[in-house]
């Protein structure tokens, strides 16, 4: 994991034969990108500040995860869903860029409740505080 506080950029990564992922997190632009390596794919989503930890509380959360503090408690989950393809990564910064080009990328949009239909989903534990839950699936009405 890395945190700038100059850029307000967090890197998480993790690696496993079973699941590898990077998630970059720019508090600047409001965007999450996530690629998980095994889908050759990245996942663009606008991020919701209501549900994500502050950029300021990264730091303790680091903290409290490398002294192995909290392990137990459950984790916020945030599902995306995936709504077409994004053809252009100019715009979502050159860090963005570089960990996407070449892969298929997928706009992705927030949902909540029980009155959805997902299929093939992935959920990434990024320091035990937050679940991000990528789908492909439809909102059923």
């Amino acid at each position: 994991m890395t945190i700038s506080s100059q850029t307000r950029v967090a890197v998480f990564e993790q690696r496993s034969n079973d699941l590898s992922w990077k998630t970059i997190w720019n508090y600047n632009t409001g965007i999450i990108a996530t690629k998980v390596m095994q889908q050759n794919t990245c996942y663009i989503s606008i991020m919701n500040k209501n549900e994500m930890p502050t950029f300021d509380a990264l730091f303790r959360l680091a903290r409290e995860n490398r002294n192995q503090v909290g392990l137990g408690r459950p984790t916020k989950k945030i599902t995306f869903v995936t709504k077409g393809l994004v053809s252009n990564l100019n715009s979502y910064g050159a860090d963005i860029m570089a960990m996407c080009s070449g892969l298929t990328t997928y706009m992705t949009y927030e949902v909540q409740g029980p009155q959805l239909n997902l299929r093939s989903c992935t959920t990434l534990d990024v320091m035990k505080v937050v679940d991000l839950n990528y789908c492909r699936g439809n909102i059923m009405a």
